[in-house]
């Protein structure tokens, strides 16, 4: 019973053993597939710009791309810019050299926000925001006022009379003690400005002036609203969602190019603006700028792009099986994916005129990435479906999409992108090379590749090992290329002379393997195998 138990193992042994060596022979020659992927828990590596678009973050930490929102973006002449994304309850982070926080009492809000992480929330008449302005900014301005543009977003969920958005307004012993400054409050249901006593005329008679919006706030929506003086003509204007909602102008007589009164910020006005006192809802986006800066106010870009710097594959063989994507697209937003490929490296910032769509029931497409210094031009892919095999081979792609929001109000969103490569690497070594002595020749013989994509072999020889510089044979100077073959006899060698004998082999792409084994032989008429 022992004895029959220990057959049938064996038996089953050598079947396993057969079953692995068959498998694995299998894959000999074939290519390997490849897959690197983007976006997820694997992030967005190896990406040289991301155009209009934005990462975000998922519950599970991943990371997702879509397009980036119409939030006001600092330039050269923001002097401050809040949009509250880091705040918390005493704190926004002021990342302005022009202003220093004051006292900061807020509830930051997550949930109820126009843009970015979060906004500034305010439930009580006690919460507030304090910002000290520095010298150099527009309201320590020693001379005349300059042109100037005070803009943010509000989402009111009460109008009471006398709550105020922005106050920079306190009385001054310049004056004896009357008011001046600038503060926007609510009257009414409207938002109204006033500029008291900022302005004279020739006579250093003072002037107050006090505008309102021409429409009510409406409560529990977001709005964008602005203040945007011009000094060069005396024009003040309130906008509202980006339309001029009212103006007036600064001037003697009060009308359009009249003279224009000059504006001063009293040096004695030292108390801090305060942001929010005895206001109830969210504030976001709070802007401070000189001259008037522009107003992006639709939620998200019309469109977007993501582009992934030029990758190299590590071997020239190498081809795209194809491009597979996650993304939500609704509301008519869409994802559309490019990729370019070459034998050669390219500049990856680099664009050519035009670009390729891949029609997988097209098979006459041919792409010239693969020339040689031709920049490629983009090819246009169908999400996970196979590109056809006429795309030409090569060793470095790129890949880039784009993102196609709809009305500024949806975006879509790229959750990750896999690239399956189809690798070819170069060819192995030949082995069991053998080398036989002949009359003033050496006879070659190698075991064929079996790669598919096998081109041929390169034999090298010299005299020194690993010096392979022969050149009077007859078939050439080393290395010389043969073909399929599995012998070779080169002639015009010396007889007596020692040569030193390695080949290679290379396919299509003209990947070369390593080298073989070395032989050592000498010609000889004596020794000569054909004897």
């Amino acid at each position: 019973m022992k004895r029959n138990m220990l057959i049938i193992l064996f038996f089953l042994f050598l079947t396993l053993v057969t079953v692995d060596i068959s498998a694995q022979t299998e894959f000999i020659g074939k290519s390997e597939l490849r897959s690197i992927q983007w976006g997820g828990a694997d992030g967005w590596h190896d990406i040289i710009s991301f155009t209009n678009t934005i990462k975000k973050r998922g519950p599970l930490q991943e990371y997702a791309v879509q397009l980036a929102d119409n939030s006001p973006q600092k330039d050269e002449n923001t002097e401050l810019l809040l949009n509250f994304d880091r705040s918390v309850r005493n704190r926004v982070f002021l990342q302005s050299e022009l202003y220093r926080e004051g006292e900061v009492d807020i509830f930051p809000s997550t949930e109820v926000r126009k843009y970015g992480d979060r906004c500034a929330r305010f439930l009580h008449h006690e919460n507030i925001i304090e910002l000290i302005p520095l010298e150099g900014s527009i309201f320590q301005a020693r001379g005349e006022i300059e042109s100037f543009t005070i803009d943010f977003y509000l989402f009111p969920t009460s109008v009471h009379d006398g709550s105020e958005i922005f106050s920079w307004h306190a009385p001054v012993i310049e004056l004896n003690g009357r008011y001046t400054g600038i503060k926007a409050f609510f009257r009414d249901g409207r938002l109204f400005w006033l500029l008291e006593r900022l302005f004279q005329d020739s006579s250093g008679a003072r002037y107050d002036v006090l505008v309102a919006e021409n429409t009510e706030t409406p409560l529990r929506e977001w709005h964008h609203h602005a203040i945007v003086y011009d000094a060069s003509n005396g024009m003040l204007t309130l906008l509202n969602d980006g339309e001029e909602s009212n103006i007036r102008w600064i001037t003697v007589d009060g009308t359009e190019g009249s003279t224009s009164l000059r504006g001063y910020f009293s040096p004695y006005l030292k108390v801090p603006i305060a942001i929010g006192k005895d206001y109830y809802g969210y504030v976001d986006e709070l802007r401070i700028s000189r001259g008037r800066p522009r107003f992006y106010l639709g939620n998200f870009r019309e469109h977007g792009e993501i582009k992934s710097d030029v990758i190299d594959s590590g071997h020239k063989g190498t081809r795209i099986a194809s491009i597979q994507w996650d993304a939500r697209e609704e509301n008519g937003t869409a994802v559309r994916v490019f990729f370019r490929f070459s034998e050669m490296y390219f500049d990856p910032f680099s664009e050519a005129d035009e670009e390729q769509r891949i029609d997988s029931q097209d098979s006459s497409i041919v792409s010239d990435a693969g020339l040689p210094y031709t920049l490629p031009r983009w090819i246009q892919v169908r999400n996970g479906e196979r590109i056809p095999g006429q795309i030409p081979v090569g060793r470095y792609f790129q890949w880039k999409a784009l993102l196609y929001g709809t009305k500024s109000l949806y975006t879509p969103v790229l959750l990750n992108l896999r690239v399956t490569l189809e690798l070819d690497p170069p060819p192995f070594a030949p082995i069991l090379l053998e080398a036989q002595p002949r009359d003033g020749a050496v006879r070659l013989v190698w075991v064929k590749n079996k790669e598919s994509d096998l081109k041929g072999y390169r034999i090298y020889y010299g005299s020194g090992s690993r010096n392979y510089f022969g050149k009077h044979a007859k078939a050439g100077e080393s290395p010389f290329a043969v073909g399929l073959v599995d012998s070779f006899i080169v002639e015009g060698l010396k007889n007596e002379e020692v040569y030193f004998f390695s080949i290679t082999a290379f396919d299509e792409a003209d990947q070369e393997s390593g080298f073989s084994n070395e032989l050592i032989v000498r010609p000889s008429s004596v020794y000569s195998t054909d004897r």
